[in-house]
């Protein structure tokens, strides 16, 4: 299972590179340490020099960030953003600051100057890449979850059945989304969540929307669509050898043979 969706993130996670919001993070954070000459490069290095210096570096502590966010996403999921924060941080600063600090002391003994010190290349490594991990958190939409302003939820947002707790899959959702989830429909690493009012995509596996909508009742019509009992309103078998299931919005949604008999079973196609 975990390796499972570790493929699916690190999928995900090379398409971050190559986004604008990573290229800005790149480029601002290089253009910083330039500017400022952390560690006395501003003193050892004239600036076409510190600037090569300064954005290998990022390029390669942002390739960690990446892959380390594939593995904190398939280990933890995205349920938990400042744990999932703290440990990515971590891990990142693991791995980073031991590599920034024999790339800088590669520097230092061909200069003949005493090197920098590990735990202070750590620290200071451990400030910056939690910063970038909560400044990207809270500025692009591919990251859910708000932990320095959290959400105030709408009461009526809701629509548990009596006496059980609200499905766990609201709380991904805008707060403008309201009335109850009538299907998921997934689609690569993306799930489409429709209410009578809206339709909005989450990032987020099909498997896992699904998980988070107990206990509100529901079932698997196909392997890319998931539909609540309450919202089926009738069968449509107008088309030979097909059948697809009408809800109470107007959704047409397929129903493939392999789910057919346990719909059949719960007397869903009669």
């Amino acid at each position: 299972m975990f390796f499972s969706r570790l493929r699916e993130e690190v999928f995900w996670s090379l398409s971050i590179l190559v986004r604008p919001l990573t290229l800005f993070i790149w480029v601002s954070t290089s253009l910083v340490a330039i500017i400022s000459g952390p560690f006395g490069t501003d003193a050892l290095m004239a600036w076409p020099a510190r600037s090569l210096y300064w954005f290998a570096i990022t390029f390669v502590a942002l390739s960690i960030g990446v892959s380390v966010r594939a593995v904190t996403a398939a280990w933890i999921g995205y349920d938990r953003p400042l744990g999932f924060d703290i440990i990515a941080t971590l891990l990142t600063t693991t791995i980073c600051a031991p590599l920034i600090w024999m790339m800088r002391r590669t520097v230092d003994t061909l200069s003949g100057v005493p090197s920098v010190d590990l735990l202070n290349v750590a620290l200071h490594t451990l400030v910056i890449v939690g910063l970038v991990f909560v400044v990207r958190r809270h500025i692009s939409p591919s990251e859910p979850g708000s932990y320095l302003e959290p959400e105030l939820e709408p009461k009526v947002r809701y629509y548990s059945p009596v006496g059980h707790e609200n499905p766990r899959l609201y709380r991904r959702l805008s707060a403008s989304t309201t009335g109850p989830i009538l299907r998921l429909s997934g689609k690569d690493h993306h799930v489409e969540v429709v209410t009578p009012e809206a339709r909005e995509t989450l990032r987020l596996r099909l498997s896992d929307a699904i998980d988070e909508m107990d206990p509100v009742e529901g079932y698997c019509t196909h392997r890319s669509h998931w539909v609540a009992r309450t919202a089926i309103e009738t069968v449509d078998r107008s088309q030979p050898g097909k059948i697809f299931i009408v809800l109470t919005n107007g959704d047409r949604v397929p129903v493939s043979r392999k789910y057919r008999p346990k719909l059949e079973v719960e007397g869903l196609l009669d």
